[in-house]
């Protein structure tokens, strides 16, 4: 029998390889459109049900761009694009039938929206991660992923808060908050800045609290050693390439 073809789950022959820029442009529009847009608006505006799920649906490209920059091969892009057309026609549905029905179903996005997204928002920084892991010298791509990467991180964790949020009997922060504040949270505890006007209050959202503040702690001084590692390789056998070039050139017979 014919031996089975393997199923690679990344191809770094891609031609999107290394492209991180429109995905560090997506992250830093994500990360505003989620501190500013409501994902789970109490009032039932279509206004409010469309912006809804352009920002979901702006998440959902990043997300997709990531995978593609990290050399994530095709079948498990694909993967990332069913779920997030999936996501895309619930939404549809959703403001379409707030047009023609009285019926509230934009509530519904406060349980549908965090789950969704979660399991795209916490692979993303993970598979640039690995990307930039092969890379051999310190290019624009790799600088460019690398922050691309710290930014989708509270991403991840924003999406993770809201699923503890809706999860649980208790909230998050012990009352209900609008999905705006728990970007800010993000933000602050990735950042260590910890201003003390949110908290977590059930253990859940306590430790996934703490793993996001290690985790950013501990992806700056990795990656800040390893580009510094890199470029002073780099540095070294550049120095190393002139010096052999300039003794090369002294020791060659005058005519």
């Amino acid at each position: 029998m014919p031996a089975r073809p393997k199923l690679r789950p990344f191809d770094d022959r891609s031609v999107h390889l290394d492209r991180f820029g429109w995905v560090l442009l997506l992250a830093v529009v994500s990360i505003i459109a989620l501190a500013l847009v409501d994902l789970t608006p109490t009032s039932q505006h279509l206004l409010a049900a469309v912006a809804s799920a352009a920002t979901t649906l702006l998440v959902g490209i990043t997300l997709m761009l990531a995978m593609r920059a990290s050399g994530v091969a095709r079948k498990w892009q694909l993967v990332a694009d069913v779920v997030v057309g999936a996501i895309v026609v619930v939404l549809v549905f959703f403001v379409a039938a707030d047009l023609v029905t009285d019926v509230p179903v934009t509530s519904i996005n406060n349980s549908t929206h965090p789950w969704s997204l979660l399991v795209l928002a916490a692979l993303a920084p993970i598979v640039i991660v690995r990307r930039l892991i092969h890379h051999r010298t310190v290019t624009t791509g790799t600088l460019l992923g690398a922050i691309s990467a710290f930014l989708l991180i509270p991403i991840a964790f924003c999406y993770a808060f809201l699923s503890i949020d809706a999860a649980q009997a208790t909230p998050f922060f012990g009352q209900a908050q609008a999905s705006t504040s728990f970007m800010y949270f993000s933000l602050s505890t990735l950042t260590t800045v910890g201003y003390g006007d949110l908290t977590a209050v059930t253990p859940l959202a306590r430790l996934v609290s703490t793993a996001e503040a290690v985790s950013g702690q501990v992806y700056l001084v990795t990656f800040v050693a390893m580009l510094v590692g890199l470029r002073a390789q780099a540095w070294a056998a550049g120095r190393k390439s002139d010096t052999s070039t300039e003794t090369a050139a002294s020791s060659a017979p005058t005519p």
